[in-house]
């Protein structure tokens, strides 16, 4: 078994209760308690970023022993026990990216592009890391990461597949909404990524009565 840290950023979450349903249902599937990070455990001087850029300093935010973090989001639902993870420097599933944002980001255009709400990152990764903190900290609105609506989630992209070989897992790993929940049969995770506003927290609770009965098994 390989040994890692579930880590959920949950800046501001909006309903605390499924906040705690999650990171309970997460230990319950896995037998690992999730790490949570919430506003309270960032520093001042990082409480302007958006909260997206905030993954940048996860490294910072777990403890230093830490070798390995599964990091999800907190609009995750966590469906099924997660599959046997690679013992491998980052391993994440593939999210779309259209031809508007191949033709902004070449270096792209012939590999494939991962979805930043979900991945497993061993400590190596760390200077990537760093590099997308330098990104967060300097941004501005001419930058294309920006117009292009992905936030952190292109220049991390970048950073991380020009230092190491990404582990792509199946998609089931990560199911997202805008794929039309064609995984969700067999999904680990459920991502309401691209949801709109206000709706993820009413799906989110609807499954969260829907599964209240189920008794999940480690």
């Amino acid at each position: 078994m390989i040994d890692y840290l579930p880590v959920m950023l949950s800046i501001d979450h909006p309903h605390p209760e499924l906040e705690t349903w999650v990171a309970a249902r997460f230990e319950a599937l896995n037998g690992h308690p999730v790490h949570i990070i919430r506003r309270q455990n960032i520093a001042e001087t990082l409480k302007a970023l958006d909260p997206a850029f905030l993954k940048a300093w996860l490294w910072d935010f777990v403890p230093s022993d830490t070798q390995r973090i599964v990091y999800f989001d907190f609009d995750v639902i966590p469906l099924r026990p997660l599959p046997l993870l690679p013992d491998t420097s980052f391993a994440v599933s593939t999210d779309w990216l259209d031809e508007r944002a191949r033709r902004m980001y070449p270096s792209l255009s012939a590999s494939h592009y991962f979805n930043a709400g979900l991945f497993v990152a061993r400590r190596e990764t760390r200077a990537c890391f760093n590099r997308l903190k330098s990104f967060a900290l300097r941004r501005d609105c001419t930058s294309p990461f920006v117009r292009d609506g992905t936030k952190e989630q292109t220049p991390f992209n970048q950073l991380i597949q020009a230092d190491f070989d990404v582990c792509w897992l199946p998609r089931a790993f990560n199911c997202l909404a805008h794929t039309g929940y064609s995984d969700l049969p067999t999904a680990s995770m459920l991502h309401l990524a691209a949801v709109r506003a206000g709706q993820q927290w009413l799906i989110m609770e609807a499954v969260r009565l829907a599964l209240a009965n189920e008794l999940p098994t480690k």
